[in-house]
């Protein structure tokens, strides 16, 4: 029951990161969420919505890997534009933990064992 709530709660926290309705996004996010990326780690609300805006990124699920509150989302990643045209894209791993129903840290990969490594989730082959 607990890994269909998760990616209950994951669906709907990307639905609304791609539609960019913060509100309802933040209400799914613990207020403060760890987000990891190249530069290390920053922690809040205001460091996700600044992810968000800086890389204009949507993300794409093409499968999902969940164990409780752990989950491995495997993404088509598209980066944008300001003016709304594809500027890249590429396959890339979320891996995310939840707390209570709510999102506490994602943290992406390039690389599926580099997400398995981190997560301890394994993704088939």
């Amino acid at each position: 029951m607990k890994n269909q709530l998760t990616l209950i709660v994951a669906a709907k926290w990307q639905q609304y990161m791609n539609e960019r309705k913060y509100e309802e996004l933040l209400k799914l996010t613990e207020a403060n969420i760890e987000v990891v990326d190249n530069k290390g780690s920053n922690f809040g609300h205001n460091a996700l919505l600044d992810y968000i805006n800086r890389t204009g990124l949507t993300l794409l699920t093409v499968n999902s890997y969940v164990n409780e509150e752990k989950l491995i989302l495997k993404h088509r990643r598209i980066w944008k534009s300001e003016d709304g045209e594809n500027k890249k894209e590429a396959l890339v791993y979320s891996y995310i933990k939840m707390n209570n129903g709510k999102v506490a840290y994602i943290q992406c990969f390039n690389d599926s064992e580099e997400a398995e490594n981190a997560s301890g989730i394994s993704i088939p082959n």
